[in-house]
């Protein structure tokens, strides 16, 4: 890894709209995370570790945020043997890893990208034959530029709007106190573009990295928590060091305010769920 790695909060519990779809969040491990929607699944940089159960009928929608060891392994690739309808929506570094035949969409930073995917594979009513009422789901992507390598991504389905970040970061490293200066920044000016490109989205989850190896963990969280917020958070890019990560947290005042909204479960489900 290279040294590099306003709609803004409110601080109190999560608000959720009755109309949102459920939605069910699987941390796989270090930044893998599994989303559940009722008409298809997100899966992002997932690299090791076994995943959840996910439903073999739903769309599957694979991301990968750039090509490091620690957010992408070829297994990916594999899903398409167990899922029928997987799309890869992964960097353009990674892209010529995949092999042929695959749906693969290629990109970079600053783009939007609409993907439908097909209705689930429900099977007709087993006593009348009349076909189960589905329809095709709309996602919607947008990139963002990483500061350290590839992009992050906004996407939206089904009435949720997620953020993850990849390795987009607030990077605070032992260095000069410029260049994290420059990389808070950075990471500031990315999530503002992308909130203008959408209108100042509301982000039902976000997925913000808490690394305990650097000299401020805690700034990539309070710097999205500023620039565009989410109901939950998720903490990620923390290996087996959760412990270390939590506790940056938990002793630094900035982050009391979204003490609420982070989810550091294994699996976290939506209350309406």
């Amino acid at each position: 890894m290279t040294a590099e790695g306003s709609g803004a909060a409110q601080p109190g519990a999560a608000q959720t709209s009755a109309s949102d779809a459920p939605m069910r969040v699987t941390h796989v491990y270090h930044s893998g995370f599994a989303v559940e929607l009722p008409s298809c699944n997100l899966l992002f940089d997932w690299y090791t570790s076994a995943l959840p159960p996910l439903a073999r009928d739903l769309p599957l929608v694979v991301f990968v945020s750039h090509s490091h060891y620690d957010h992408y392994d070829a297994r990916i690739w594999r899903l398409a043997k167990d899922f029928p309808q997987v799309t890869y929506v992964v960097d353009a570094s990674v892209a010529p890893n995949a092999p042929a035949g695959l749906d693969v969409r290629a990109v970079r930073p600053n783009q939007d990208l609409s993907l439908t995917l097909p209705a689930s594979g429900a099977q007709p009513d087993a006593l009348t034959g009349a076909q189960p009422d589905a329809n095709p789901v709309e996602l919607r992507i947008r990139t963002l530029e990483s500061n350290d390598e590839g992009v992050a991504f906004l996407a939206g389905a089904q009435g949720r709007t997620l953020y993850f970040s990849g390795d987009l970061n607030s990077w605070q490293w032992d260095r000069e106190a410029e260049k994290n200066e420059a990389s808070d920044q950075f990471f500031r000016r990315e999530l503002r573009r992308a909130a203008n490109a959408w209108r100042h989205p509301h982000v039902d989850a976000a997925f913000v990295p808490v690394d305990p190896r650097l000299t401020d963990p805690v700034a990539g969280l309070v710097a999205y928590m500023e620039e565009l917020g989410a109901d939950v958070v998720f903490p990620m890019h923390y290996w087996d060091r959760q412990r270390e990560a939590r506790d940056a947290v938990a002793r630094d005042p900035r982050a009391t305010r979204y003490a609420s909204r982070l989810v550091w479960d294994d699996v976290w489900q939506s209350p309406e769920g």
